[in-house]
């Protein structure tokens, strides 16, 4: 007698769902923001205040929990929540909802957070949208520090703001960096100390962050941090000093854009000087009639019409087709 057993294995084929899964994300700084939910249309029904009723927990989405991640600590509606991946819930009313964060984030959007599970809630004020078939969840709102997040469908915008300390967050990376390979050359310190300078931070420690730099390779980018970093300290000598020992090794284009800020500055004979400089050096250069452009221009700004005009035409023979035009009617300006 043969016995013959068998196991049967309940398995499901992958079909379509009639809300469909949708992931975004939005990078600030160095910090995402990424909302994964899955997305229904209205198909004619009344949504909030009808098959979304005011006054009750709503799962922000179909099917599972919609679920939003911040790769680092962050604040939303001015509250502070702690990075990792969170439900999200909300409670309509008519003019305003109420967003809840829920510490699990693989539940069935149907099974409600209990108040245990909530670690933060916040208010919000709905505002009125064209009308949107399908629910969406978009950035709408950014800026350096902080974007908007906003659900949208129907005809209902329900916006939050998110913010990150995003200095603090690049500073406390750049030293965890600086600790491995980064740290093993000169560009990673030269990077961060760039950063502080542009953002007005941690300036005592940036100027230890360019000395290493420049200890290992010294060059225009990163003398030229060094001096802003001395401009800010008030020694304005010493920033002088540095940059006559950068200007010979500067590129083409790292004298033309230094130029520009000494013009923006207000130090136009300086700015006229590196580009003269710029202009000599790099006679067969392909941009030379950028450079005279640039020179032109600083001279036309110093109110010297005559050497403002002998660059111009000086640029108009060296640029390309393309950039003929432009030349022509800066020439035409001035002589009228």
């Amino acid at each position: 007698m043969v016995i013959i057993t068998g196991v049967t294995y309940a398995q499901n084929i992958t079909l379509p769902r009639a809300s469909q899964k949708a992931v975004v994300t939005q990078r600030l700084g160095i910090s995402d923001v990424t909302i994964t939910y899955h997305s229904p249309s209205v198909r004619g029904r009344k949504v909030f205040g009808g098959i979304t009723p005011y006054g009750n927990i709503w799962r922000a989405g179909a099917n599972e929990n919609t679920t939003i991640n911040f790769t680092h600590d962050a604040m939303v509606e001015g509250e502070k929540i702690a990075a990792g991946t969170y439900g999200v819930y909300m409670i309509p009313g008519e003019s305003e909802f109420k967003i809840l964060f829920s510490k699990f984030n693989q539940s069935w959007g149907t099974v409600q957070p209990t108040e245990d599970d909530i670690v933060l809630k916040v208010a919000v004020k709905t505002e009125p949208i064209v009308f949107q078939e399908w629910l969406s969840y978009n950035f709408i709102e950014r800026s350096s520090k902080s974007l908007t997040v906003a659900l949208q469908w129907e005809k209902t915008s329900v916006p939050f703001k998110v913010e990150y300390d995003v200095t603090k967050l690049v500073i406390d990376n750049a030293r965890a960096e600086l600790k491995g390979p980064a740290g093993f050359g000169w560009r990673g310190y030269m990077q961060a100390a760039g950063y502080c300078l542009q953002n007005d931070i941690n300036l005592e420690e940036a100027m230890v962050w360019i000395d290493k730099s420049i200890a290992n390779t010294k060059g225009f980018s990163n003398l030229s941090i060094k001096a802003g970093l001395l401009t800010k300290k008030g020694e304005t000598l010493a920033a002088e000093k540095i940059m006559e020992e950068a200007i010979p090794t500067g590129s083409p284009f790292q004298l033309n854009n230094y130029g520009y800020q000494l013009l923006g500055q207000g130090k136009t004979k300086k700015a006229i000087k590196i580009f003269a400089l710029n202009v000599k050096r790099n006679q067969d250069h392909s941009f030379i009639w950028g450079f005279t452009d640039s020179l032109a221009e600083a001279h036309l700004k110093n109110g010297n019409k005559k050497m403002a005009l002998k660059f111009y035409k000086l640029g108009k023979v060296k640029a390309p087709q393309n950039q003929q035009a432009y030349f022509e009617g800066v020439i035409d300006g001035i002589n009228k």
